[in-house]
């Protein structure tokens, strides 16, 4: 470690001490004395990381060291070493080179604007630095949306653990406030379906779609047959033995055709032309790893106000088992601050503690992504406030069950090895599967009485929401097999008008199928086939449920088992080659509710023993529990089905139809199927997400088109949707992917928004808008917008009284020279540069204006004795003059 004496200015907040001698001193001696992290080797300019004129030492950085790229400088990573860097700040920005191969072996890096940072801090709490407006975050890119690291270069990260530095955080790679990239060379199909049966001992596979793999790359052909046995007692995959997705190296490709590096050691067969095992490609050109996976292993986390995107990269060998927020990828309580972040074609593999986590953060995209191996859930989102979070064609395979994590958010998540785990509905799933998962393959988990602040259409935090009363923005096209025990399990309480929508899911070759134990659902198009039970209606509520297909029901088609209520209506059920007495049912729990339910239309065939009724077994008496058999006896001729426990006074003469019905009685009757009150009437407007380009970047002034793509989800049909009036062209169903050229651009800041409709006049009403501007490119990061220039118009005054108990107030003048209004933003740091509160973000017309700051943090908790500052940042609408100030304050308790 350097002299402490070379720990140098620490950062930009010191500017705004000098003023006053005394405490600059004072605080400049404590912090140089105090810091956990001085700089052995700075860069003193932009330039490539292996030449020595980079670095202020002379030397290129080596084992051990601690490094800052600092503010101003671009530094391009251009070595492949092995030589393990201890701490590496960036203030600037680290690119990695495009032409080269790269491997950099690091403990720990920051992004942050900040001059030192504590390595043995908690890494999940904030190490900002201030962030003034306009001026350029410090980054982290390893390739970018625009220019990935192309095919034939490597790109590699390893986390080296150091020791003496707290294995709670370390190794990791931490974004405070900065910009975080990683993105390799795209391929065409980050996963696909085997087009035919593959063998025990076969050498050769063949895919459904047409690939562009290569040679050598990692695969995993997954499980396709069902868990023999009673699997709800045989454990978990991670050790029973019983495991059948397979890892493989390709060793050929002729089209569709892959040859493998080794013999299959299972069956994979593809069944009735349609159920068929996923073939994914886990190789990326861009590698975040473990150096040392049976050692400490490394995390990622984006903290609040950062920025950045994944796309084709490899996580491997990342989590850390049982430690509550170290995740291979991991959005931390961002809220909306990173709408337009994504996570695309990533392989997140043989991790210890989940795939991708969305914590308190919205608006994130997830897409093309295949997670391998993964203790604890896969795909998660982590405290139940998380919304329009959209996740599409993404991969689980192999998720186990693990105990819950100390300090979790949800005390009521046991962490048991879903492939997708959530408590707000309020999210989109489209397209996704999983396969050989322990517990589940989707997840959706919350409890009544469970209130939170949510996020509102309208860009509010509404408090106090009852969060299991959200419905899902949309879940379609979903897919589950080879799971140990459950296909999908919900919860959920919503309104009769705003239900559960359920479209077009498949689900093969598990046990329990569907677990719906949720009041207020409407499933359409329900694909069951080869599992031990089919609709397992543990705790069901009130449904609609319109088109059913089950096929190889080893037991029974629909169950109502221990406390089913209200009204419940099947339409368009087709059962093939099932178990005896298909529909069960049972009843055996305390309920507050009777339960009625209606199938029409059903259509059974290849029945156990012909033995195609229904059945109950140790029913309570009551409430009633009413089965309607619509025509089941004939045209219009009904059978009412009750059990034996119970009765009637309906006038109807009951039968015992043994053996065809079992412990029920049955009456012919003719009813008229009942209006369903359970409707969707979406009064949810369109989301959308600018994926490209992002907020901030800078284009040359040449340019004179630009692409913009992005996704947009709703619960019901989109007619609309314009990017600065422009109709944009789908790329996918209910433009869930789209795209549309811009040209003419009239000013140097240029404003992209969206304008999204749907079939029930539903208008956006928090539309993205991002900013992008044309011209040079900024010192330190060429994707964010120029210095701002100073205006004359607006005013910052001394806060009243200073020093201050317990609270002071903060004055300031808006008077922008186009008489326009202006975002206005507040912000308190402490003096080593910590945001502490944010008191004003908002927009306000010219005026003189005050704000009381009672001390206290964004968490609601008082804040030390000390300096703080405060900034005061505006920009004019109308014409983009931008003004910023900073004043101290001092606190005295």
């Amino acid at each position: 470690m350097r002299d402490q004496s070379k720990c140098g200015p620490f950062c930009q907040v010191t500017e705004f001490l000098k003023s006053n001698r005394n405490i600059y001193i004072l605080l400049f001696i404590s912090i140089c004395i105090s810091s956990s992290y001085a700089a052995d080797i700075r860069s003193v300019k932009s330039g490539f990381w292996s030449e020595t004129s980079t670095w202020d030492s002379g030397q290129v950085p080596g084992n051990g060291d601690n490094v800052v790229v600092d503010s101003g400088h671009v530094v391009t990573y251009n070595v492949q070493s092995s030589e393990a860097i201890r701490l590496l700040l960036i203030r600037g920005k680290l690119t990695f080179s495009r032409t080269e191969n790269t491997q950099l072996d690091v403990g720990m890096i920051f992004i942050t604007t900040r001059e030192s940072v504590d390595p043995n801090e908690d890494c999940s709490m904030h190490m900002h630095g201030p962030m003034w407006m306009d001026a350029p975050k410090p980054a982290l890119e390893v390739g970018s949306v625009d220019k990935p690291i192309p095919n034939g270069v490597t790109a590699r990260i390893r986390l080296v653990y150091f020791s003496g530095i707290d294995p709670n955080c370390s190794p990791g790679i931490i974004c405070y406030g900065g910009s975080m990239d990683f993105h390799g060379a795209p391929i065409n199909k980050t996963w696909t379906k085997l087009a035919q049966s593959a063998p025990e001992g076969a050498t050769t596979i063949k895919l459904s779609d047409a690939v562009d793999w290569k040679v050598g790359d990692h695969i995993v052909i997954t499980r396709s047959q069902r868990v023999p046995g009673n699997s709800v007692s045989l454990g978990s995959f991670r050790t029973n033995g019983r495991q059948q997705s397979e890892e493989r190296f390709i060793s050929a490709i002729n089209g569709t055709v892959i040859t493998l590096d080794a013999p299959l050691n299972n069956d994979h067969p593809r069944f009735v032309n349609r159920y068929a095992a996923e073939v994914a490609n886990l190789s990326r050109n861009v590698v975040v790893e473990s150096k040392d996976p049976n050692g400490e292993r490394g995390h990622t986390m984006y903290h609040h106000g950062s920025q950045g995107s994944i796309s084709y990269a490899e996580f491997r060998h990342l989590g850390k088992d049982g430690v509550l927020a170290r995740y291979p990828i991991h959005f931390h309580k961002m809220r909306n601050s990173m709408r337009g972040s994504s996570v695309i074609g990533a392989s997140i593999w043989d991790s210890h503690n989940r795939f991708v986590t969305i914590h308190g953060t919205d608006y994130i995209v997830v897409r093309d992504c295949v997670g391998f191996k993964s203790i604890g859930h896969g795909y998660f989102m982590e405290d139940a406030t998380e919304v329009y979070n959209f996740l599409e064609n993404n991969l689980a395979i192999l998720t186990y069950d693990s105990d819950p994590l100390p300090d979790q958010a949800l005390d009521f998540d046991p962490n048991d090895g879903a492939g997708y785990w959530w408590a707000n509905g309020r999210n989109a799933f489209i397209n996704n599967i999983a396969s050989e998962t322990d517990d589940y393959g989707f997840r959706f988990e919350i409890p009544e009485g469970f209130y939170e602040s949510i996020l509102q259409p309208d860009g509010t935090i509404q408090t106090g929401v009852e969060v299991n009363s959200l419905s899902f923005i949309r879940f379609k096209g979903n897919e589950v097999h080879g799971t140990m025990k459950y296909g999908i399990r919900f919860d959920g309480h919503p309104d009769q008008k705003d239900p559960l929508v359920i479209e077009d899911m498949n689900i093969w070759q598990v046990w329990y199928a569907f677990r719906p134990d949720m009041y207020n659902y409407y499933i359409k198009n329900l694909n069951i086939w080869n599992t031990a039970y089919g609709f397992y209606g543990r705790e069901p509520g009130a449904g609609r449920v319109e088109g059913y297909t089950a096929t190889h029901i080893g037991n029974y088609v629909a169950g109502f088992q221990d406390s089913p209520q209200g009204l419940i209506t099947f339409e368009n059920v087709t059962a093939d080659s099932v178990g005896e007495y298909p529909i069960r049912i049972y009843g055996q729990e305390e309920r507050n509710e009777s339960c009625d339910v209606h199938f029409r239309n059903l259509s059974l065939s290849n029945v156990s023993d012909g033995w195609d009724g229904a059945r109950a077994q140790n029913p309570k008496e009551s409430p009633a529990l009413t089965l309607y058999l619509h025509d089941f006896f004939g045209t219009n001729i009904d059978a009412k089905v009750i059990p034996d426990n119970q009765s009637r006074s309906d006038g109807l003469d009951y039968l015992n139809l043994s053996p065809r019905f079992d412990g029920v009685k049955v009456a012919r009757t003719n009813v008229g199927f009942p209006a369903n009150p359970i409707e969707v009437i979406d009064n949810l407007p369109p989301a959308t997400v600018i994926l490209y380009p992002r907020n901030g970047q800078v284009f040359d002034t040449q340019t004179s088109q630009i692409v913009v793509h992005g996704t947009c989800i709703d619960g019901s049909n989109i007619t609309s949707l314009k990017v600065n009036g422009v109709p944009v062209t789908p790329l996918a169903d209910n433009f869930s992917r789209w795209q549309v050229t811009l040209s003419n651009f009239s000013s140097s800041d240029y404003d992209i928004i969206t304008e999204a409709k749907d079939e029930h006049g539903n208008i956006e009403l928090t539309p993205h808008k991002i900013t992008i501007g044309f011209g040079t490119f900024p010192t330190a990061t060429d994707d964010d917008p120029q210095e701002p220039v100073n205006a004359t118009t607006y005013q910052l005054h001394d806060n009243y009284p200073n020093p201050f108990n317990p609270e002071t107030t903060l004055r300031y003048t808006v008077s922008g020279t186009s008489g326009a209004p202006s975002e206005i933003r507040i912000t308190i740091f402490d003096a080593l540069g910590h945001r502490v509160r944010e008191l004003v973000n908002t927009v306000q017309n010219s005026g003189d204006y005050s704000v009381v700051w009672n001390a206290r943090n964004d968490d609601g908790e008082q804040v030390a004795s000390g300096l703080y500052l405060y900034q005061f940042s505006a920009k004019n609408i109308q014409n983009g003059q931008t003004f910023r100030e900073i004043r101290k304050m001092s606190l005295v308790r």
